[in-house]
């Protein structure tokens, strides 16, 4: 049976997918500088690293009403060939694989029009219910029909300076962003600032992409290498005479994983499994295991120089596990190695659990 892998997202409180091949990366919603002469369908565009990003109102696509903007929505950069857009969603679900044979055609749609010509490819039938999946291939192509210049060019182009010079300075002033405090407009400002930095090609090609989840009210980043993806915890099925760090079987699909609690080897309280709604199941050679956590926050990507190693002086268990240290929001963020910390002694993971 083939499958694919969708990235699921939430949209007005509707699910939908979108293919993960397609997806470049994730990150909380930061300002959008709005561009003249451009229809309804684009917000404007984002400096993401030096280089131009249309950023498309999907909700306007979709033909739906656009709710007002919150801190906690979040931008997905679909890339298609060589052209990237930036889609604004109320929250980023989880990356699941379908089953071909699990998708269906838009029934509602009878034109005479092939499922490539279609914004909406289908709809899928999975375990949180019905996924409506959209073609990003459309999506991108819509974006640059619809913007006024060549939005490859980067940042220090006359041409394209010259073309926001004339328009409204952010979309702030489009009302975008009215409703958001003094301290909410610092923290997108802040954002901003970060994902402004630029960098040369060999700088890109080091970036390292990680996956950002909560524990103990501290902030982890894993190695999306490892990572196959993410989902909810529904259902687990205990395993006796098992360690404490094994919490039990979850079905992901048809495919038995164990799920595991992590808290103890990085230092922090071994919380009843109940506060773990989520896990992160990762993959390590022909392993297969979940890692519960409290919260999936983003998919993100740092250069190594923005990486630290902690202070001697602050030494713990979890530094053995440690690639280091990075600023994220408004804390740090430990970067664990999971190929090491899945492999080492106090925390074996293997299928003869």
């Amino acid at each position: 049976m083939s499958h694919e892998s969708y990235l699921i997202f939430n949209l007005n409180h509707s699910p939908y997918g979108i293919p993960a091949t397609a997806v470049q990366e994730l990150f909380f919603l930061p300002e959008v500088t709005a561009i003249a002469q451009t229809r309804s369908t684009i917000l404007g565009v984002i400096n993401l690293r030096g280089k131009f990003l249309p950023v498309m109102d999907l909700y306007h696509r979709l033909e739906q009403a656009r709710p007002p903007f919150q801190l906690t929505d979040s931008m997905i950069v679909l890339e298609w060939q060589t052209q990237r857009i930036g889609i604004i969603v109320n929250q980023v679900d989880s990356v699941q694989a379908i089953a071909l044979d699990r998708s269906a055609a838009n029934v509602c749609d009878r034109s005479k029009e092939s499922f490539q010509d279609r914004l909406v490819t289908g709809i899928a039938n999975v375990e949180e219910g019905i996924v409506t999946l959209l073609n990003p291939e459309l999506l991108v192509q819509h974006a640059f029909i619809e913007t006024v210049f060549n939005l490859n060019s980067d940042f220090n182009n006359g041409s394209v300076n010259d073309a926001l010079k004339y328009s409204s300075d952010s979309a702030l002033n489009q009302g975008l962003y009215d409703h958001f405090d003094s301290q909410e407009r610092q923290i997108l400002q802040k954002r901003t600032e970060t994902l402004r930095c630029s960098i040369n090609d060999e700088d890109s090609a080091s970036l390292l992409p990680l996956a950002v989840v909560g524990l103990g009210g501290e902030y982890f980043g894993f190695g999306l290498e490892t990572v196959h993806e993410f989902t909810e915890i529904h259902k687990i099925t205990p395993i006796p005479c098992c360690p404490p760090h094994i919490v039990g079987n979850i079905n992901l699909r048809g495919e038995i994983v164990t799920l595991i609690n992590i808290n103890g080897v990085v230092d922090l309280p071994m919380n009843g499994v109940r506060l773990h709604q989520q896990a992160v199941v990762v993959r390590l050679d022909q392993r297969v295991a979940g890692i519960a956590v409290d919260d999936i926050f983003d998919v993100t990507y740092i250069h190594p120089s923005q990486m630290t190693t902690p202070p001697i002086a602050l030494h713990s268990a979890k530094d053995d596990y440690l690639q280091g240290v990075a600023p994220y929001r408004d804390r740090m963020m430990s970067i664990i190695n999971l190929s090491k910390l899945l492999t080492s002694e106090v925390l074996v993971v293997n299928e003869e659990v």
